[in-house]
């Protein structure tokens, strides 16, 4: 057995969890599971993490940061392109575990005070990414809009995004990832004036 310092160890407990829950889901996510598919002990897991809660919020957050990296495109890429992507709008089969992961959080905000706060500064974080891409549109002169209404602007689009994502969830008839690419599309036209 390597030896790893307190760090490395916690690190690899939330590289495996990060495993388990792109594979099966955050709500899957369980101390047992996470030491039974990997070498790790349920004494490991608890050692360095207070709840399944606590271990669950920094997996989400991280997943979170991964997710909003922007740095797999391209230098051409434009800023309706990245905001498109930040939206959710154009999800692709390597997104979806992300887009569960986002699901199975908002599920656990109601039973985890801790998952709530994590689920807030996720949200954050969207938020700030949100912004910099719509600076990022601004100067490209892709997008134009009032930058004393960024903080507004981007907060509507994350509403859209996420209540456009939960109708989607209910497999309604006509509301589909078209139906919800098309809206994202029509809010990006009116807020940024496209």
């Amino acid at each position: 057995m390597v030896y790893l310092s307190k760090s490395e160890r916690k690190q690899q407990i939330i590289d495996s969890a990060k495993k388990v829950v792109l594979a099966e889901g955050l709500n899957t996510l369980t101390v047992r599971k996470l030491a039974q598919s990997s070498d790790l002990s349920v004494g490991q897991v608890h050692h360095h993490f207070n709840s399944v809660h606590d271990l669950k919020a920094e997996v989400f957050l991280e997943l979170v940061h991964e997710n909003l990296n922007l740095s797999h495109f391209s230098e051409s890429s434009n800023g309706l392109e990245k905001l498109i992507y930040l939206l959710g709008s154009e999800a692709n089969t390597s997104e979806t575990p992300y887009i569960r992961v986002w699901n199975d959080a908002e599920s656990n905000i109601q039973s985890s005070l801790i998952f709530k706060q994590a689920y807030a500064r996720a949200i954050k974080i969207w938020q700030n990414s949100i912004i910099a891409v719509l600076k990022e549109g601004l100067a490209e002169k892709i997008f134009i809009f009032d930058l004393d209404k960024i903080q507004d602007i981007s907060w509507r689009f994350i509403s859209l995004a996420i209540g456009l994502e939960c109708v989607s969830n209910l497999q309604l008839e006509g509301l589909n990832s078209d139906f919800f690419h098309k809206q994202i599309l029509f809010m990006i036209r009116q807020e940024l004036q496209m």
